[in-house]
C-alpha cells in the first residue's frame, strides 16, 4: 500500500514585497509563523501528529495571495471545504498576511 503523504499548505500575501516594498525575508517570515501557529494549535490532531512523526521530510506547498482580498477569498474556499486552518495576523497592525492548513493527504 503507498502512503498518501502530508501535506501543509501555506498561502503568502505577494503585495507585501511587490506593493508594500517588505523584504523577502520578512514576507517568508510570514508564512513560516502561519505553518507554526498551525501546526501548534492544531497539535491534538491524528495529521499534525502524523506530519511531525516524519519531521526529516515534511512536504509543503506555498502559494501565492496578489494581496489580502485574495488571501481572505482562499480562507472562505478552505471554511466551505471544511479544511483546517490558520490565519497570521501581524502585529501592533492587526493584518492578515498569511495563512496555514492542518496536514492534509496529497490526494
Amino acid at each position: 500500500e503507498v502512503e498518501d503523504t502530508l501535506v501543509q499548505y501555506l498561502v503568502v500575501r505577494m503585495d507585501l514585497q511587490k506593493d508594500m516594498g517588505w523584504p523577502l525575508g520578512s514576507v517568508i517570515t510570514q508564512g513560516a509563523h502561519a505553518s507554526s501557529k498551525a501546526l501548534w494549535e492544531l497539535r491534538e490532531s491524528d495529521n499534525v501528529k502524523a506530519y511531525m512523526d516524519k519531521i526529516d521530510s515534511m512536504h509543503k506547498v506555498v502559494l501565492g495571495a496578489k494581496g489580502e482580498k485574495q488571501l481572505h477569498n482562499a480562507a472562505q474556499k478552505l471554511q466551505d471545504a471544511g479544511l483546517e486552518f490558520r490565519m497570521w495576523q501581524e502585529q501592533p497592525e492587526n493584518m492578515p498576511t498569511a495563512l496555514a492548513t492542518m496536514p492534509y493527504p496529497r490526494s
